[in-house]
């Protein structure tokens, strides 16, 4: 039996951490330009949606509830460490753009 579980990508914790590391990093860029670049980073993650988002677990169909449980129990830690790996995506992409748009000028 495969299944699809669908986590939510909206932690807010991390969030507003990300949302505070974009406005620091972006506050040398003048007005204008920044919505160019946070245009490029909503990018960067719609494009890393499903990944971040989705999971396939085949759990064998004579499992007991022990095992389905401990599937779960790993899939979310797993979750939660695809969100660490997003943020830090997220915060070198917001590096790269930064040196991008400065060396521009």
């Amino acid at each position: 039996m495969s299944k699809i579980i669908q986590f939510p990508n909206s932690n807010k914790q991390q969030s507003s951490d990300l949302e505070s590391v974009i406005d620091i990093a972006l506050r040398a860029i003048p007005k204008r330009d920044r919505e160019k670049l946070r245009f490029e980073l909503i990018k960067t993650v719609d494009s890393y949606d499903s990944f971040f988002t989705e999971w396939s677990l085949t759990v064998p169909e004579d499992s007991g509830e022990t095992l389905k449980k401990q599937l779960y129990d790993i899939a979310h830690q797993e979750h939660e460490r695809k969100m660490r790996m997003l943020a830090d995506i997220i915060r070198l992409k917001i590096k790269v753009l930064v040196a991008e748009y400065q060396r521009g000028k």
